[in-house]
């Protein structure tokens, strides 16, 4: 099949979260089943190329407004052009994410051609608390259209497909390692590890408490986080290592080599992290009664520890038989 693949965020722009590495691994993975795979995404960065080939996939890099770039709600000023011109090569739309321009202009292309899209909203769905009313603007003006004119709705859990406004067909986020880690030695002290960003709903102020409770212990944060997250940690701060927006071997080694890894995230509709860090050997402690929780409990990891409501007993992995996703997977 020839697929479009529209992202407002796409490989290598890590710091943009879960859409980016769910969605290029499902690309990647549709290409090694011979499909051919193109992807339209936003330019966010200046030194990123045009076009390229990555992986067999096809990347468009398409420019907008830096305004909208720093919102989160890229626009791609030459999107439509490029359908104009090519939108009868192919078969089917993969839009990922509806709050974005270039959704808007996919969408209508495809509407407005009788070719059937697909959309996988990532658990963007819900406003999570941030601008719910300039997003529910946004989904009157734009949105809902998108939704309802898909010819199918993804969900990554059943979660998400319950805050979703019309039925969806759930299919779980694939799961590969990010890359190869070197072999980790024993550091002079007990090391946690959060991948994550300094956004409320990551709910990455826990460990403020956590580190005032465990005075023996490192923290290295992994992704983008601002100076006021790090200030916050007080006396503790002296123990936090801010590493940066990680990916591919760097983030692996930082997996590998933490003895903990935490993710107390309660809003996601799919956390990639605790999987990716159980493929590198690592444990993980997640917040109860979330997917990442209950999807830990179909599948045979190294450690889960469920944090709920009070309480801290360990969930004994695989207590149900169901299917759980194991490596990348691509479905078209």
């Amino acid at each position: 099949m020839r697929i479009l693949h529209v992202a407002p965020f796409y490989e290598p722009a890590w710091a943009y979260g879960g859409m980016v590495r769910s969605s290029a691994a499902l690309c990647r993975a549709l290409a090694r089943r011979g499909h051919e795979v193109t992807v339209a995404t936003a330019r966010l960065d200046p030194a990123s190329a045009r076009e390229e080939k990555r992986d067999g996939v096809r990347v468009l890099r398409f420019a907008g407004p830096d305004f909208l770039k720093a919102r989160l709600v890229p626009w791609a000023s030459g999107l439509r052009a490029f359908l104009g011109r090519e939108i009868g090569s192919f078969d089917l739309a993969h839009l990922h994410g509806h709050r974005n321009g270039l959704a808007i202009t996919a969408a209508r292309a495809f509407r407005a051609s009788r070719r059937p899209y697909v959309l996988m909203p990532h658990g963007t769905y819900p406003a999570h608390g941030q601008y719910p009313r300039t997003k529910a603007v946004f989904d009157r003006l734009f949105g809902h259209a998108i939704v309802q004119g898909a010819a199918a709705v993804l969900a990554v859990s059943d979660r998400e497909a319950g805050d979703l406004p019309r039925p969806a067909r759930v299919i779980p986020n694939g799961v590969e390692p990010c890359g190869t880690a070197p072999p980790a030695s024993p550091g002079p002290r007990p090391r946690l590890l959060f991948v994550g960003t300094d956004r409320p709903q990551k709910r990455g102020n826990l460990l403020r408490e956590v580190m005032a409770a465990l005075p023996a212990v490192d923290l290295h944060l992994a992704g983008p986080f601002g100076p006021g997250f790090l200030q916050a940690f007080g006396a503790a701060a002296g123990r936090v290592t801010a590493c940066g927006v990680l990916a591919g071997d760097a983030l692996a080694a930082q997996y590998a080599s933490a003895d903990v890894v935490v993710h107390p995230a309660v809003g996601e509709a799919f956390g990639l992290v605790p999987f990716e860090a159980a493929l590198a050997g690592t444990a993980a402690v997640v917040a109860g009664g979330m997917t990442v929780g209950t999807v830990f409990t179909w599948v045979l990891m190294p450690a889960l520890l469920r944090l709920g409501e009070g309480a801290t007993e360990p969930v004994a992995a695989g207590a149900e038989a169901r299917p759980a996703p194991t490596t990348a997977t691509a479905t078209a």
